[in-house]
C-alpha cells in the first residue's frame, strides 16, 4: 500500500526545496506542471530550455532527481545570462543558446558571432520575461511551500512528516497544518 501526505505550509521566506513529483500521473502532466512553474521552458526567439522525456519519467518517480531538475530549471536563465556575459567579455555576441537536461547528461549549445561585443536583444528580452515570471510565480502565493512525503506505511509517513515540520517550524517559527490521504 502506498500513501502520500501532502501539505501546504504558510511560512515567511522559507525556500521551497521540495518537489511535487509524486503527484503526477503521466509524463505529459508532469511536463505541463513544470512548464507552468518554470517559464524558461517556453522558448524565446534565440533561446530554448528543454527536458528529455527520460529525465521527466525519472524525476516523476525519484524525489531527489525531481528536486535537482527543479533547481536546475530555476537556474537555467542565469546559465544563459552567464554564457551571454562570457561571450561579450571575449568580444563576441551570443546569438543562440539552448540547454537540454537529459537523464544522464545536461548540454548547453551556444552560437556566437566573433568581433561583435554586445548582447542579443531577443535573448535579453527572454531573460527579462523569465525573471519577471519567476517573481510573479513566487509573489502569487507569498510564503506558501508545498512538500510531498512518501512512505511504505503510516508510521514511516508520520515520522517523515514530523521531521519535515520540525525543521520548518524551527527555521521559520511558524505553525503548520496538513491533509492526509491514503
Amino acid at each position: 500500500m502506498s500513501m502520500t501526505i501532502g501539505n501546504n505550509v504558510r511560512t515567511s521566506g522559507y525556500p521551497n526545496s521540495a518537489s511535487s513529483t509524486g503527484e503526477h500521473k503521466s509524463v505529459r502532466e508532469y511536463s505541463n506542471y513544470l512548464m507552468g512553474k518554470y517559464s524558461c521552458l517556453t522558448p524565446g526567439k534565440n533561446t530554448a530550455v528543454s527536458v528529455t522525456s527520460g529525465l521527466l519519467r525519472k524525476a516523476m518517480n525519484d524525489e531527489e532527481t525531481g528536486q535537482w531538475l527543479e533547481r536546475e530549471l530555476s537556474k537555467a536563465p542565469d546559465y544563459i545570462k552567464e554564457a551571454q556575459q562570457s561571450a561579450s567579455a571575449r568580444g563576441s555576441k551570443l546569438i543562440f543558446c539552448a540547454i537540454e537536461f537529459g537523464e544522464e547528461y545536461s548540454t548547453m549549445y551556444t552560437c556566437t558571432v566573433s568581433d561583435t561585443p554586445d548582447t542579443d536583444k531577443d535573448i535579453d528580452k527572454w531573460i527579462e520575461r523569465v525573471k519577471e515570471n519567476r517573481g510573479k510565480q513566487t509573489a502569487a502565493v507569498p510564503g506558501m511551500d508545498e512538500h510531498t512525503l512518501r512512505g511504505t506505511d503510516l508510521k514511516s509517513l508520520v515520522d517523515s512528516f514530523v521531521e519535515k515540520m520540525s525543521g520548518l517550524q524551527s527555521a521559520t517559527g511558524s505553525a503548520a497544518g496538513f491533509d492526509m490521504r491514503a
